[in-house]
């Protein structure tokens, strides 16, 4: 019987053959969490698939040149971001007309905390959802992607005192949709 780390070797191996069942076993078995990570970046699922459909290209033409010093999951899911990063860049120009909301009410940090251990990590994805797009963008490549202003801004070509106001923005909305859902929740189950 082979063990996890042989039987991911040879999964790499007949993917790069291009043999469809081996393609089909990675498919299915690292969907949802590269899916996760595309619904991160987008506002709809449309949108999401596309660029988990063009991520999962990219897997397949490039598995070859899995170098296997790292994680393979891990570099699953830096080439799934990267594909989303591609999708922002063609697509940001034309969100980007979209208007952005500024909240300027801050929510007590310690109910914020306590309120985002309760939240599922699908309640989580929905409020992400809802940041506008290029705030979004800023949250995910800074949250967790962990890229830095300088590299967020190359990326996306802005400004760093734009991507450090867009990730601000995104924590404020955050926050505040946090502390309305927690809010809810006490009235609700007091």
């Amino acid at each position: 019987m082979l063990n996890s780390n042989e039987h991911i070797l040879e999964i790499i191996l007949k993917c790069s053959e291009g043999d469809a069942k081996a393609q089909e076993w990675l498919f299915k078995t690292y969907y949802s969490k590269l899916m996760t990570i595309c619904l991160r970046y987008t506002d709809n699922e449309d949108d999401a698939k596309d660029i988990f459909n063009e991520g999962f290209l990219k897997i397949f033409q490039n598995i070859n040149q899995f170098n296997h010093l790292g994680s393979f999951e891990g570099w699953l899911k830096r080439i799934m971001s990267h594909s989303a990063i591609d999708f922002i860049r063609r697509n940001l120009k034309h969100k980007n007309a979209q208007s952005i909301h500024l909240i300027t009410d801050y929510p007590d940090p310690s109910s914020y905390n306590d309120a985002i251990s309760s939240l599922s990590e699908k309640e989580l994805l929905l409020l992400i959802q809802k940041l506008p797009p290029m705030s979004r963008s800023v949250f995910n490549l800074a949250i967790f992607e962990d890229y830095s202003h300088k590299e967020i801004s190359k990326i996306l070509n802005i400004k760093e005192g734009t991507s450090m106001w867009h990730l601000n923005n995104a924590r404020t909305i955050l926050k505040k949709q946090i502390s309305l859902i927690t809010k809810q929740e006490e009235a609700i189950y007091g």
